[in-house]
């Protein structure tokens, strides 16, 4: 049987952030508010995690959908296939002729 190692509370987000926040100083913590703090982190956070592929906004329906992908055809895929589960959670059919995904710029 494997032994499994329980998650700390914390996400590797968490984690991050709080590192990068006490490496700042006290004149920095002083000038900026955590909380804008955190959310310009999670910015750069989510793109460098993501450094070979480009995030995709796409328009389906009722649906706005923001996938990571490498290319075009690889996000439509996704934003499709994300656009089936939402429908479903909802109690949605899928349309006949398919998702119609508007690229929002």
């Amino acid at each position: 049987m494997l032994d499994r190692t329980s998650r700390s509370s914390k996400s590797n987000f968490e984690v991050a952030f709080r590192k990068w926040w006490v490496a700042q100083g006290p004149n920095f913590q002083d000038r900026v508010n955590i909380s804008v703090a955190k959310k310009i982190y999670r910015g750069g956070y989510a793109s460098g995690r993501r450094a070979n592929t480009d995030r995709y906004i796409f328009a389906a329906g009722r649906f706005r959908i923001t996938v990571w992908a490498d290319g075009l055809l690889d996000a439509k895929q996704k934003a499709a296939a994300e656009a089936d589960a939402r429908a479903a959670k909802r109690g949605w059919k899928r349309p006949k002729m398919g998702w119609v995904l508007k690229e929002v710029l």
